[in-house]
């Protein structure tokens, strides 16, 4: 039996620093977020960048990286979430993309990748759909590769 921790948060619209280089904008949030863990960078089908960081051990947040005509920004995107067996809640880009991202202990089936640092395995879904009896069909995610260590 799995336990599923829910969360739904929505990013607060807050004041954006902006970078020449997105190595510049990632060790920013590392800095600014006092991150201990692993960063893993997903780029999703639509070419959307998510952040998903490991800020210490078993607390997780979502991050998004962005560039424009302004340079380079890595922005948190969801809340921090404590998790001890995985859990599940929808994210909302900057970019205005939905999905829904996974966590779980276990390899569920092909849809969820490990992160680098092999405590959880994920999944990310277009759209929001929280509950474990929707579906997981397609998962938005076309590359997966850590960050930092």
């Amino acid at each position: 039996m799995n336990s599923f921790l829910l969360l739904s948060a929505c990013s607060e619209e807050n004041h954006t620093n902006y970078f020449p280089s997105p190595e510049a904008a990632l060790v920013d949030l590392i800095q600014s977020e006092g991150i201990k863990g692993s960063i893993d960078l997903i780029t999703t089908m639509e070419g959307t960048e998510i952040l998903v960081v490991e800020q210490d051990k078993n607390k997780y947040f979502v991050g998004e990286w962005l560039e424009d005509k302004k340079g380079y920004t890595a922005n948190r995107i969801s809340a921090n979430v404590a998790m001890e067996l995985g859990g599940s809640w929808e994210l909302k880009t900057n970019s205005k993309h939905t999905y829904t991202i996974y966590f779980e202990k276990k390899q569920e089936d092909q849809n969820f990748y490990p992160l680098s640092n092999e405590d959880y395995y994920i999944s990310l879904v277009e759209g929001h759909q929280v509950t474990k009896e929707d579906s997981i069909t397609t998962n938005a995610i076309h590359d997966i590769r850590a960050v930092k260590d």
